[in-house]
């Protein structure tokens, strides 16, 4: 039976045949029989069609071929593109070695090991007919026509809509409206909550503490750090746990981002912890940047095997960050408290255990801007309430994530409806530091007053951060750097929280912050299938999309081949049987 599928470029032409079956026989069979059936039944009132992701630049929504890894060290699955890997060669132009986004272990790549071996691209169903009875979202998934080549398919998410004008800027998305009158205004695009957690990526994980820093005693991300808790740590099988007993007092417990460097792992698998642990006081964490442990990669060419690799951490502070804990609550009153930091400003949710009443509150006293909860209908409201099912003691399941200048709450996976949970704020969110307040330095925190309750695991999140580099810029830095400062530079700010308060710090935060002209301005043109759309990858560092197409930044409306629905056939983890699939990756694409 022949392959039902067209090749879909996320990113760039990829040279040879690519993505084809490796293998043939029953999983060529099995596949195109499952496309067959889907096709058939899912869809009968809808044009649809298959294709194949080939690289990465919507990973990790959508994965290009890659490799799909466990980390020797710390346990932690991830996953590391290969689209450049060469199908003709088996070690030019193949990976070499891949980094743990959480340990930042380095694994040395053994091809005759089956989970070294890259796997083809997701396989995905294309809904062609949507848009013929609906219009374009922002934030959708669209496969359209590539405007320079026009038998290509690209795939990216929808970013900008006809009118718009669009700036990209602290890795969010905006709208400028110019009224004429001199004072154009600047809104935030907000990705719906049921997309939002699907886009969030993992900064670290307390299921996922590398043994060899367990023999280095690397000091727990997750303390108190002051003398402001009780916490205390307790090891629960392989993974720790924290429990606070119930006082008359708050009891913090903050996170601080104690993520190993490349270049201190020889010292680490020497058994010696490095330097900036040994004194009797732990140094401050350093910033949350926009790293991808899918571009996280070394080719064999490219490399010098006894060159220790740049830190690759990310050259972007991310402030738009997640916090998830699996807690038992073994009080029927008192409360347990959740907060996010970004540029000084700490969002705090306070939860009454004894009625479940959720409220919000900004302290932001200690830095120049000033945040404002706002209602749908716009007006201000001071502490934001909602009703929660947190109610007395249980097991529950916490997300709270500040994103696009918006709270949001799932507890055991239901959505909490705030009366006010979208904010604005005046002034440019840059970090801040101090003895008193470490503030963006320990981001995310964990509290209770009056309450018993363990927590068995931890989580914090990332939000995309889009970088803003336009077509034209690119020789003075990349993709992967905004601001084309010097990466030594940055890396400097990034770990040293007590530069932040310096004029070159100040200077270096507000780089390419507060600007009021549009980078991209779409049209809505006189017929529909002259508007304009602007498309961008989820990679951002790796995706070559509007921002820097060689001709128009835009897709016009008969260039759109459809929204991509669902992801029917990812690789096969080929576990605990020969083509098993993998079934967790399948479902709706968000």
């Amino acid at each position: 039976m022949p392959d039902p599928t067209e090749r879909l470029h996320a990113d760039q032409p990829m040279g040879g045949v690519f993505g084809f079956f490796r293998e043939f026989g029953v999983r060529e069979t099995i596949e195109s029989i499952i496309v067959a059936i889907v096709l058939a039944l899912m869809f009968r009132a809808y044009e649809a069609e298959a294709f194949i992701i080939p690289t990465g630049s919507m990973a990790p929504s959508l994965q290009g071929q890659h490799m799909d890894l466990e980390c020797e060290n710390c346990g932690f699955r991830y996953r590391a593109g290969a689209s450049q890997e060469s199908a003709t060669s088996q070690y030019r132009d193949s990976i070499d070695s891949t980094f743990c986004p959480i340990c930042q272990y380095r694994t040395k790549m053994d091809k005759r090991k089956a989970d070294h071996k890259s796997n083809n691209g997701d396989r995905i169903l294309v809904n062609k007919f949507i848009y013929d009875f609906s219009e374009p979202q922002r934030y959708d998934v669209i496969v359209f026509k590539n405007p320079n080549n026009g038998k290509q398919n690209y795939i990216k998410r929808l970013i900008g809509l006809p009118g718009d004008n669009i700036l990209i800027e602290n890795g969010d998305v905006y709208l400028i409206d110019d009224t004429g009158d001199g004072k154009p205004t600047k809104e935030i695009t907000r990705k719906p909550p049921r997309k939002l957690r699907h886009v969030l990526q993992t900064v670290d994980d307390t299921n996922y503490i590398g043994k060899r820093l367990k023999v280095v005693a690397w000091p727990s991300r997750w303390q108190s750090f002051g003398n402001e808790g009780n916490w205390t740590i307790a090891q629960s099988g392989d993974h720790p746990s924290f429990h606070s007993e119930a006082t008359s007092d708050e009891n913090w417990m903050r996170y601080r981002h104690f993520q190993p460097f490349k270049q201190e792992w020889p010292e680490i698998n020497n058994g010696t912890i490095p330097k900036r642990f040994e004194g009797a006081k732990l140094p401050a964490g350093r910033l949350i940047g926009d790293q991808y442990g899918y571009n996280d990669g070394l080719y064999r060419e490219s490399i010098d095997n006894d060159r220790i690799p740049d830190q690759n951490l990310g050259l972007h502070w991310v402030g738009d960050l997640g916090l998830e804990c699996w807690t038992e609550v073994k009080s029927s009153q008192g409360q347990l408290l959740l907060d996010l930091v970004e540029g000084g400003a700490h969002f705090t949710c306070t939860i009454d255990l004894a009625n479940g009443e959720a409220r919000l509150k900004c302290d932001d006293e200690q830095v120049d801007t000033k945040v404002t909860f706002r209602d749908s209908a716009g007006q201000a409201v001071n502490e934001p309430v909602a009703q929660t099912n947190l109610r007395g003691p249980g097991d529950y399941h916490i997300e709270y994530v500040n994103a696009d200048d918006r709270i949001n709450l799932w507890i055991n996976n239901r959505l909490i409806e705030f009366d006010a949970s979208n904010y604005t704020r005046t002034g440019i969110p840059i970090p801040t530091y101090s003895q008193s307040d470490p503030g963006d330095a320990e981001p995310a925190g964990v509290g209770t007053k009056g309450a018993d309750v363990t927590v068995s695991r931890l989580k914090i999140l990332r939000d995309i951060y889009y970088t803003s580099v336009k077509r034209g810029q690119l020789s003075n830095g990349s993709l992967e750097n905004e601001t084309g400062e010097d990466p030594t530079r940055i890396e400097f700010f990034q770990q040293s929280p007590e530069s932040w308060s310096t004029p070159e710090a100040q200077s270096f935060f507000r780089l390419k912050k507060g600007q009021q002209d549009p980078m991209f301005q779409l049209e809505k043109g006189m017929i529909a299938d002259q508007d304009q759309f602007l498309p961008m990858g989820d990679n951002s560092p790796r995706s070559l999309d509007g921002r820097v197409w060689d001709g128009d930044n835009y897709v016009e409306r008969d260039m759109l081949i459809g929204r991509a629905m669902l992801i029917y056939w990812p690789h096969t983890k080929n576990t605990p049987i020969k083509y098993f699939p993998n079934f967790e990756r399948m479902g709706f694409i968000r």
